[in-house]
C-alpha cells in the first residue's frame, strides 16, 4: 500500500472513541449508589460516598502511599496580603501521583468511581491532576476557592471538574476535614471567604466527589498529632486542558506500562472522531508505535 493509499485508508476509518466507561458493568447495589451520588452532586455540589474502600484496600493503600506522604511539607505564607484566604501556616500538596507511585493505579480506576464522573460530566472526561494531601497539625485553613476559576468562561455554565477526595484517615473538623459552601455552585458571583461552612466529616475509605464550581478549601488541623491524609483525583472534560501535564510528567517507561484504561484516562484518547489523534491515528495507538519503531 503507498503512503498516499493509506493516509486515505486511516482518514476513512476514523470513528469515535469507546467511552471510557464502556465494558462497566456494575451491580444494582452500586447503580443506586451512583445514580444517588451523582443526583447530590448536581442538587448540593457534593457528595460523600461510605466505604468507597473497603477495610482492606484502605489498609494497602495507605502502606503504599506512605513513603508519598513523607513528602508533604507545609509552608507559611504570611498574612495572606498577596493572596485573600491564603495565609499563615499551608500545606504543601504532593502531584504527579502517577510518576512516583502505582498505589493510585486501582483508585483512579475503580468501576464506581469512573460510573460517577461520567455522571456528573458526561462520557467525555479525563484525569485533570493527582495529589497526595496531608495537612498536618498547625496547618491554618485554606481560602475557600473555585477550582473550575481557571477557564475564563461566564456562569452559570455546565460543570468542568468532578472533584473527588479518597479519605485515607478520619476526616473531622478539628484535623482539617474539607470546607465548603453547599449549593455555592450553582452562584454565579465571585467567592467570598466571609460565609458559613460545612464540613465533609467522613471515616477513612469514603469518598467525597464535588462539582469544581463548589466554594471549597482545605480545614486548619487543630490537632496535636492527626494527620489528615488523603488522595485527590481532579476529573475535568476531555476537551478542556488538564491541571498538570501529564504527558511530560510520567516517564515514557511508566507510560508504557499501565493499563489501558489508565493511559487513555490521563489523556492519551480522542475527544471525538478528530480531536486529540495524531495524522489521523488513535493516540494512544500512535505512542505505542513510536516505542516499536526505536
Amino acid at each position: 500500500m503507498s503512503d498516499r493509499e493509506e493516509l486515505a485508508a486511516r482518514v476513512a476509518s476514523l470513528k469515535a472513541p469507546l467511552p471510557l466507561t464502556h465494558d462497566i458493568e456494575l451491580s444494582d447495589a452500586d447503580e443506586v449508589r451512583v445514580n444517588s451520588t451523582v443526583q447530590a452532586v448536581q442538587d448540593d455540589g457534593y457528595a460523600i460516598l461510605p466505604n468507597f474502600l473497603n477495610e482492606e484496600q484502605l489498609h494497602a493503600t495507605q502502606a503504599a502511599m506512605s513513603e508519598v506522604f513523607e513528602s508533604t511539607t507545609s509552608r507559611s505564607l504570611g498574612d495572606g496580603r498577596n493572596r485573600p484566604g491564603y495565609g499563615g501556616v499551608q500545606a504543601v500538596h504532593v502531584h504527579n501521583l502517577f510518576a512516583k507511585t502505582r498505589a493510585a493505579d486501582a483508585v483512579a480506576t475503580d468501576p464506581l468511581l469512573l460510573k460517577v464522573i461520567e455522571g456528573v460530566l458526561g462520557p467525555l472526561f479525563q484525569l485533570s491532576v493527582a495529589t497526595a494531601m496531608c495537612p498536618d497539625p498547625g496547618v491554618d485553613p485554606q481560602g475557600l476557592h473555585q477550582d473550575d476559576g481557571h477557564y475564563p468562561l461566564p456562569r452559570p455554565r455546565p460543570p468542568f471538574i468532578a472533584n473527588t477526595l479518597i479519605a485515607l484517615d478520619d476526616f473531622t473538623q478539628a484535623n482539617g476535614a474539607t470546607r465548603f459552601v453547599p449549593g455555592s455552585h450553582k452562584w454565579t458571583h465571585s467567592v467570598d471567604q466571609d460565609v458559613a461552612v460545612d464540613y465533609a466529616e467522613m471515616p477513612a475509605g469514603s469518598l467525597l466527589v464535588f462539582d469544581g464550581a463548589l466554594w471549597h478549601g482545605g480545614g486548619g488541623n487543630t490537632t496535636a498529632n492527626q494527620r489528615r491524609r488523603s488522595i485527590n483525583l481532579n476529573f475535568n472534560l476531555s476537551w478542556l486542558r488538564q491541571q498538570e501535564n501529564q504527558y511530560i510528567g510520567i516517564p515514557r517507561e511508566v507510560w508504557l506500562a499501565l493499563p489501558e484504561r489508565l493511559q487513555r484516562l490521563l489523556g492519551f484518547q480522542k475527544v471525538n472522531f478528530l480531536y486529540g489523534s495524531v495524522d489521523y491515528t488513535d493516540p494512544l495507538v500512535y505512542f505505542k508505535a513510536l516505542d516499536n519503531d526505536r
